[in-house]
Formats: structure tokens, C-alpha cells, sequence
């Protein structure tokens, strides 16, 4: 195939502008295109090649763990598309440096191989239209690019075209593609937009029907129990003292058929004192304690756990967050990992204060608190002593259970839980602790979040599973909200048990792929500088090495444009061919030796066989003088002394002719002998 002058170099801009990596192509521009104007190659063998496929296959592979390291998943072939040119560049200037118009494409690595399954191609092409490919990766929607790819796309159309057709017809036919190609493509972008647009509209209104939740606006019976049956690390909390052991992430105040609801307005975004610390709460007298937690964030929002008393938070992996008034936190953008660290002091508490509805009991629920009220006897009026004795009725007679109760005999689970079955997990003990110190007249809200009490010996730092799920009550005394949980204490130690037999080694995978997502978010630095350093130097030091084994040294240089030279091999024949060429008769192209000859009229007569045979027994000698033997060189010696003999009897006499005969034949026989045994690999 005919790749026209500047066509690979054009390839190059065209991608370098496209993808925003102009210096790049620039550069490369004029290291293809130098090739041009420098005339020195280099004789490069196979194994040459083969070596700097090597190297290729290396920057292939280290840019893409670099890209998989800095980037999203959905972007991987965008990104790896788009650095080709540049990962094949060393096996585009080796054809464009070398002697050669193909190079061979294999590798080294593993056994030495005697040859190679690929033959040797002509790698233009294949990297103009890697060129091509890669800067569709920039994603442009300017009709500039469609102009410009149009424009390369046609002009190696052009080169290659076929003789058979008249350019009129090849510029019509080529302008009637590249138009419907272009509509083709404005329909499709159209489409597409129109698809997407519907589509949107209808999964919106669909997850709007579902109550889609994202923030966990409300809960319900089970929702904490399902977690519970899950062993997965979901945040990892490092202190240098014990940390809280619950970590709240959301409270709720409407209870309603075995569903819990919160807020779902009264957030307000909160705006950071810079760019990477937010307060939370006012700052305590005296400065309390620091924690980091590292948060798994898969959708990139979410809620925020955190301690009571958490007052200010440092990040740099949120970049948007919202606060209620009541402490809830949430995030409205971040990474995929959330790592932030969190102040607390236990002297700092929300400032919301009570409402009505966090002294509403449901009417169905009263008749089992009324039940548990009688069996407290309270005598003493003060919440404290309320609150204690809740929290003792609990701790008599009741036990941890994750089976999920329904009504049995009484009118709602919450019921035969309180009077009948006397066991199941946190959701329970949390909502009849909150409804039963609001029956006392106590304001009190249902919390969730999660319990902080294994550390991992494998990470050093205190693991949060999704079985440490946790519900508690929140009651109104004194002026603050505090924490009362009644689940027996022993439900962490149960949960615990329930785990899988293979729960060491998923650990060990969850903290490998762990430090795989916490250095992919680069803890809000950008690794895109450091490790693409780290991607040029070793680059560099793989090209010295591979370079330094080609053997430059004994490859044979020559300048393009230049005729080599080669020792003249002379058969017997030759001086025939000498007078031929002296004759002042010009070869016409195309024009066989025989016909020339004859055209030539040196001989009053020439036989046409014989003289077709004795030129082909003196290309013999020529080209394959291994395979000749005595009889063939005789056979040719006598019948070119026949015909130097008839030449020189045409223009002289007989004795000068038979001595200028005698002379030729001398003069092309001793350096034909010569020339015999040092022109084996010499070629004309």
C-alpha cells in the first residue's frame, strides 16, 4: 500500500489536537516524518524488531496498569485508546529508520524462538490508521474533526486508487461516501440523544414510583437484620485510643406500621472553611480527640458515620456535604473511598431540640407499652431514673435473636416482642425503648449506624462490618440528646459467631483491593505526574538496554538516493554484452537481451536459440555459480568465441580479428576465474 509524504505526520497532529496531547504529537510528528530528510537507514535483522516489539508490549502493559490505577473502569479503552500512538511509536521509526519496507512483529520473552508466527508487514498503514482511531478518543463533536479525518481518510484513498477508474469518477464516488457518512453520523449523535433523554425521563419517574432512597430517608423492620447476615468490611476507623463505639450515621422520628421515617428535608449545604475542612458543631473549651475513617463509598453519595460529639471534619476525598440540624451528615459528592478526619469532644451534642412528633406513640402500639409501664412501677418522676429503669427491664428476661418476629397472637410484632417472644435484634430493642420513653412523656428519636469494637490485627486499624449494622434510641434529657441502647451487649459477640469459616481470607482480599481503591483516589492527590514519571524513566531505561544489544555497529549504511557499488562478475559472455553496449544501439524498455541483439545487426547472421542459450548459461555463472560446472563454462567460452569472432570478421580483418577475438576472450576469461570464488554472496 502507498502511504503518501506528511500523511503519518498529519495522522499524528490530527490525534495530538484531538486528544489534547499536542506537544506529544508534535514531537512525534518530527521524529516520523524526520525520516524524510534524513537519509541514513540502518540495516536492522529480525531479531531486531522482535526486540522493540518487546519493548512495545512493555509500554503497552505499563500504560495500562497506569490507567487502570488513575482511572475509572467505564474509561479504560477510552484512555488506553487514546495513548497508542504513542505506546507504538519505537516500532513505527524502526520501519521508517531501517533498510527494510516491513518489519516483523513477535517477541523474546519465554524460550528462544528459531522464527516467528507473524510475517513481516508493512506497519504504515496499520499506525496511521491506530492514529486515526485514537483521536476519535478525545470525543470531539466539532465538524472540524469529521473535515479533517475526511481529508486524511481521502488522500490515502487517492494514492491507492485503482488505474481502471478516471478521477472524476474516484472524486464523485469518494464525496458521495464521505456525505452519507457524515449524515449517517449526525443521525446517529441525534438518535442517541433522543434515547438517552427518554430513557432518563422514564427510570426517573420509575425509581421516583419505587421510592428510590438513596439516603435512607426511611427504614423499616429488617432492613438492619439483612446486614447482619453479611460479613463485608465496610469502613475502617484508625484512633490512637479507642474510638466511640457507635458511630450514628442518620436518627428518625415517624414510626408507622414497622417503618421508621426521618427528615427528608432540613439539610443544608455546608460550606468548608477551605477546601478541605468543614465545622461541623461550635468548637469545644478544650480540643477533643481525632479519628480517620476511611469509608467505603461505592455510588459516590451517601451517608456519613460519625461519632456524637464530632465537631469538625478534614478531607480531601468529599467535595460536597450537606448537614441537618439534627447532625446527620451527608455526602453529595466524593470518592469512591471517603477518607476523613473527624474531631469529637464529648462535651459537644446537636442543637436541635425536640418537636411533637417525637413524642408520638401510634395508637396501635399503646396497649403494649401501657402493659410494660405497669410491670417498671416507676416511682421515681426525673428521666434519669426513667431512662435507668428501661434499660434495666430490658436487661431482665429479654435476649438477642436475629430471627425477624411477625404478630403472632398480639396486634403488631412490636407487641409480641414487648409481652410475648422477649427476643430479636436492635430494630426491636431500639424502637421499643424510643416509643416506650415517649409513653414516659421523655422526647426520644430512632438511630441507626454502626457499632466500632473489632480491630483487625491484619490492618491495625478498627474494621466495621456490615453485621456491625446497629439501631439504638436517643433520648431528650437535660438539654442534649444521649444515646440509650438496650440490646444485650452479648449481640456483637452472636453476630460474630454466625461469621463464615472463609471470613480471613476474604479480609485479606478486601484490604488488597482496598489499597487498590485508596491509592485509585490518590487520597485527593493527582498520581497522574508521579507515576507517569516513573512510566517515562523506566521507558528510557528499557530503550538504552534493548538499543545498546542491536549491532548498529555492523550494520551496513548507505544514503537513499545513492547507487551502491558492487565488483563486476565477468563470465565469457560478458564481452558480447560490452560491445552490445558500445554499439550506440539503446536497450528499449522492456526489450529482451535476444531482440536487442538482433536489433543491434553486429552479426550478418545470429542464431536465435543458440545465442538465448549461451545468455542464459552466462546468467548462470552469474547469479549461481555454486550449481556450474567446467563443461557449462566451456560450452559458453566456445560459443562466445564464435560470435566475438563473426563481430570482428564485420569490422576488421581476419588476423586482427582473430587476435582481437583471442584478446576478449583472454581479457573475459581470467577474471572470470577470479571472480569465481569471491562472488557467492555478492549480488548484482
Amino acid at each position: 500500500m502507498t502511504i503518501p509524504p506528511l500523511l503519518i505526520g498529519s495522522a499524528l497532529l490530527f490525534w495530538g489536537f484531538q486528544s489534547e496531547k499536542a506537544v506529544i504529537g508534535i514531537l512525534l510528528f518530527l521524529v516520523m516524518e524526520g525520516s524524510n530528510l534524513e537519509k541514513r537507514r540502518y540495516r536492522l535483522e529480525e531479531e531486531d524488531f522482535v526486540k522493540i516489539s518487546d519493548l512495545t508490549s512493555l509500554l503497552f502493559l505499563g500504560a495500562v496498569i497506569l490507567v487502570i490505577l488513575n482511572s475509572e473502569t467505564l474509561s479504560f479503552l477510552r484512555i488506553t485508546g487514546g495513548w497508542l500512538p504513542l505506546i507504538l511509536s519505537p516500532l513505527m521509526a524502526a520501519q521508517l529508520y531501517s533498510t527494510s519496507d516491513t518489519i516483523t512483529i513477535g517477541t523474546r520473552l519465554g524460550r528462544k524462538k528459531k522464527g516467528y508466527a507473524h510475517k513481516p508487514i508493512d506497519f504504515r498503514f496499520y499506525y496511521t490508521a491506530v492514529c486515526l482511531f485514537a483521536a476519535a478518543t478525545g470525543n470531539s463533536r466539532s465538524l472540524w474533526f469529521y473535515v479533517i479525518l475526511a481529508g486524511i481518510i481521502a488522500v490515502l484513498l487517492f494514492a491507492n486508487r485503482s488505474k481502471s477508474y478516471s478521477i472524476p469518477f474516484f472524486v464523485t464516488l469518494l464525496g458521495l461516501s464521505l456525505g452519507l457518512g457524515l449524515f449517517a453520523g449526525v443521525a446517529m449523535e441525534k438518535g442517541h440523544g433522543y434515547v438517552v433523554h427518554n430513557s432518563f425521563r422514564f427510570l426517573y419517574r420509575y425509581y421516583r414510583e419505587q421510592h428510590a432512597d438513596p439516603y435512607r430517608t426511611h427504614v423499616n423492620f429488617g432492613d438492619t437484620g439483612r446486614q447482619k447476615l453479611s460479613g463485608k468490611i465496610l469502613m475502617r476507623v484508625d484512633s490512637e485510643s479507642t474510638p466511640p463505639y457507635l458511630f450514628r450515621e442518620a436518627v428518625y422520628a415517624v414510626y408507622q406500621n414497622g417503618d421508621w421515617f426521618g427528615n427528608q428535608g432540613g439539610y443544608e449545604f455546608l460550606m468548608p472553611e477551605d477546601n478541605e475542612q468543614w465545622p461541623l458543631l461550635e468548637n469545644p473549651e478544650t480540643e477533643g480527640e481525632s479519628l480517620t475513617v476511611e469509608l467505603s463509598l461505592p455510588r459516590e453519595k451517601g451517608l456519613l458515620s460519625a461519632p456524637a460529639g464530632a465537631y469538625r471534619l478534614a478531607s480531601t476525598t468529599i467535595f460536597e456535604l450537606e448537614r441537618h440540624k439534627n447532625g446527620s451528615l451527608r455526602i453529595i459528592d466524593g470518592a469512591k473511598v471517603a477518607i476523613y478526619r473527624i474531631d469529637h469532644h464529648p462535651a459537644v451534642a446537636p442543637t436541635d431540640i425536640p418537636q411533637q412528633k417525637n413524642l408520638v406513640v401510634p395508637q396501635e402500639e399503646q396497649y403494649a407499652l401501657e402493659q410494660v409501664r405497669e410491670q417498671l412501677a416507676l416511682t421515681e418522676p426525673s428521666p434519669q431514673a426513667q431512662i435507668d429503669a428501661v434499660r434495666g427491664f430490658f436487661a431482665e428476661g429479654f435476649s438477642y435473636s436475629l430471627n425477624l418476629l411477625g404478630k403472632g397472637q398480639q396486634a403488631t410484632p412490636l407487641g409480641n416482642f414487648l409481652l410475648l417472644q422477649k427476643r430479636g435484634f436492635c430494630e426491636y430493642y431500639a424502637t421499643a425503648t424510643t416509643l416506650l420513653l415517649r409513653s414516659l412523656g421523655i422526647p426520644s428519636r430512632y438511630a441507626t449506624g454502626y457499632a466500632v469494637s473489632e480491630k483487625s490485627l491484619l490492618e491495625g486499624k478498627y474494621i466495621v462490618r456490615s453485621r456491625h449494622a446497629h439501631a439504638w434510641a436517643e433520648a431528650y434529657v437535660d438539654d442534649r440528646w444521649i444515646a440509650v441502647d438496650t440490646t444485650p451487649a452479648q449481640w456483637f459477640a452472636m453476630d460474630a459467631e454466625r461469621a463464615s469459616v472463609f471470613e480471613g481470607f476474604k479480609d485479606i482480599l478486601s484490604f488488597i483491593l482496598h489499597k487498590y481503591r485508596v491509592f485509585q483516589t490518590g487520597s485527593g492527590r493527582d498520581l497522574t505526574l508521579p507515576l507517569s514519571t516513573i512510566v517515562v524513566l523506566l521507558t528510557g531505561f528499557l530503550i538504552l538496554r534493548i538499543y545498546r544489544r542491536i549491532k548498529l555497529n555492523r550494520a551496513e549504511k548507505y544514503i537513499t538516493g545513492q547507487s551502491r557499488r558492487f565488483t563486476r562478475i565477468i563470465t565469457p559472455f560478458t564481452p558480447i554484452i560490452d560491445n552490445l553496449a558500445a554499439s550506440g544501439v539503446e536497450r528499449l524498455k522492456n526489450e529482451s537481451f535476444i531482440c536487442w541483439a538482433v536489433r543491434s545487426r553486429l552479426w550478418a547472421a545470429v542464431d536465435l536459440h543458440e545465442f538465448e542459450y549461451l545468455y542464459s548459461l552466462h546468467l548462470r555463472l552469474r547469479f549461481d555459480p555454486e550449481e556450474s560446472s567446467a563443461e557449462i563454462e566451456d560450452d559458453l567460452r566456445r560459443g562466445a568465441e564464435k560470435y566475438l569472432r563473426n563481430l570482428h570478421e564485420m569490422t576488421g580483418d581476419a588476423s586482427s580479428t582473430r587476435d582481437s577475438g583471442k584478446i576478449c576472450i583472454a581479457a573475459g576469461t581470467l577474471p572470470y576465474r577470479v571472480f569465481m570464488k569471491i562472488s557467492t554472496t555478492v549480488k548484482k
